[in-house]
């Protein structure tokens, strides 16, 4: 079997000699190329042919998520593997979107470059294990926001009473804050927690917490 042939590009020389002899142990692959800055990168792949670029996103002149758009343009057929230190969702997100196959932080390199070359030449994604809990949480709260309607479905009025509310005034205090009737304040609460759903005070105070308004 021909070996997956690698180009790396990263500005931290030592960085990528560590990778250089994590591939060397490994009979499935080799490095043909490697750059220091993304315009580099480019100038690279004019020259050789390669299955798999793993480039880091913050690199000199070109970054890597400036190279992936281009690499992605010209050169289709290649695999991107993202090798980085960023693991926030816009990161994770704009690189996967823009055409890389995988995303490694490098903390976890060490553990998972191999796999992570390996499942990507053979089709797959592959995205480190620390940034597939940061999207599990980050999903979980989606679903928590989901369950729970926006803000924006209740009255400023109504806004204002929950604030008070959660914040715990009696019905009369918020009455004479506001310049309304005891009445109107019970008719507004009555109208927030049908439109949200939700029935008991306790409730209404953690969903005002969760929307910022207490």
């Amino acid at each position: 079997m021909d070996k997956y042939r690698i180009v790396i590009a990263d500005d931290h020389e030592i960085f990528r000699e560590g990778l250089k002899s994590l591939v060397e142990k490994d009979t499935r692959m080799r490095i043909v190329g490697e750059a220091k800055d993304g315009e580099e990168l480019l100038e690279t792949l004019k020259k050789v042919r390669c299955d798999v670029v793993v480039v880091d996103l913050s690199m000199p002149n070109l970054d890597g998520m400036s190279a992936i758009k281009v690499i992605k343009t010209k050169y289709s057929w290649i695999k991107i593997l993202v090798l980085t230190m960023q693991k926030d969702h816009e990161h994770f997100k704009h690189a996967m979107t823009h055409g890389a196959s995988g995303y490694l932080l490098k903390d976890d390199a060490y553990e998972q470059f191999i796999k992570a070359v390996c499942a990507i030449c053979k089709g797959k994604e592959f995205v480190s294990p620390s940034v597939q809990t940061l999207l599990s949480e980050r999903f979980i709260r989606a679903l928590d926001d989901f369950e729970h309607p926006s803000l924006d479905i209740l009255t400023k009025r109504e806004q204002q009473v929950l604030k008070l509310v959660a914040s715990g005034w009696p019905n009369k205090n918020i009455a004479s804050k506001l310049k309304i009737s005891i009445r109107t304040v019970e008719t507004h609460r009555n109208n927030f927690s049908n439109k949200l759903g939700i029935k008991n005070t306790a409730s209404l105070v953690k969903y005002a917490i969760s929307k910022g308004l207490v």
